[in-house]
């Protein structure tokens, strides 16, 4: 390949996929009278692959004696930390969810302002709906790798010796529930993308899936630079960030003025109605 351009259209038609590098922005450099770098080595991947390793990236070592930096292959699972409650829209494809929350919310007796008493009540729906989650709802994911397992027996078993008619209805059944699981997952990954400019039902669940794992690495940070020091791990990452800013915020300066004692002169207004 001749030119840049060429190189960038042969990424394009191939489809593939330039993972972020950690350390710095270039990957080749040479010294002299006049400094060039250039980002020339990395690693591309198709978009397959993508999805089975979306954490993945590449890392910048140094370099002992060539003009490019070794580069390593990562993956590593972002640390997101206490993620909030959030209302899954998928909840609501649920038979009978709308009559329990109403049921939840009328059982909760609150007297005080109505700020408290709407923050009381939002507060015991949300734990009823985590329990609700665990025991009822279940894990949308192994519902769907659940009835995969068991279509693919009941697929072999017809190969081999045959499906009975119980083994057919079976079937029927489990493919039809697949089909509501895979609704249910759609939902939630739009509802994870905020692509929500794209109709629900026309399986974008691959689209959805991909622009939440590319707004997760946008917000994901890697590094900080803190005072001139580069900082990578989680525990310097909060260290730093939290030292800096509680240097900002506080106040080095022991002396104030006080105003007490002063006499002021009042000002009196004399309003005719």
């Amino acid at each position: 390949m001749n030119t840049v351009q060429e190189f960038h259209d042969f990424i394009n038609y191939s489809a593939l996929v330039v993972l972020p590098l950690r350390g710095r922005e270039f990957t080749w450099s040479r010294s002299g009278g006049e400094a060039v770098c250039s980002r020339l080595d990395r690693f591309l991947v198709s978009v397959e692959w993508k999805e089975q390793f979306p954490d993945s990236f590449q890392n910048r070592l140094p370099r002992p004696l060539s003009d490019h930096y070794p580069l390593t292959l990562g993956s590593k699972k972002m640390v997101r930390g206490k993620v909030p409650f959030k209302f899954e829209n998928m909840w609501l494809k649920a038979e009978g969810i709308t009559d329990l929350i109403k049921k939840w919310w009328e059982e909760v007796e609150v007297t005080g302002f109505a700020s408290f008493v709407l923050a009381s009540k939002l507060k015991v729906v949300k734990e009823e709906l985590k329990i609700w989650n665990r025991e009822v709802f279940g894990d949308v994911r192994l519902k769907k790798f659940s009835l995969l397992g068991s279509i693919n027996a009941l697929d072999a078993k017809e190969e081999s010796v045959g499906l009975s008619s119980e083994d057919v209805d079976r079937r029927r059944r489990e493919r039809e529930e697949l089909g509501r699981v895979l609704q249910l997952e759609e939902i939630s990954w739009r509802q994870k993308s905020r692509a929500l400019w794209l109709k629900e039902g026309d399986r974008n669940t691959r689209f959805f899936h991909r622009t939440t794992n590319s707004r997760r690495r946008f917000n994901f940070m890697a590094s900080v630079v803190v005072d001139g020091i580069r900082c990578e791990s989680i525990e310097n990452l909060k260290n730093s960030v939290q030292g800096f800013f509680r240097e900002l915020f506080t106040e080095n300066e022991p002396w104030r003025p006080k105003v007490d004692g002063l006499l002021l002169p009042g000002v009196i207004c004399k309003l005719d109605i």
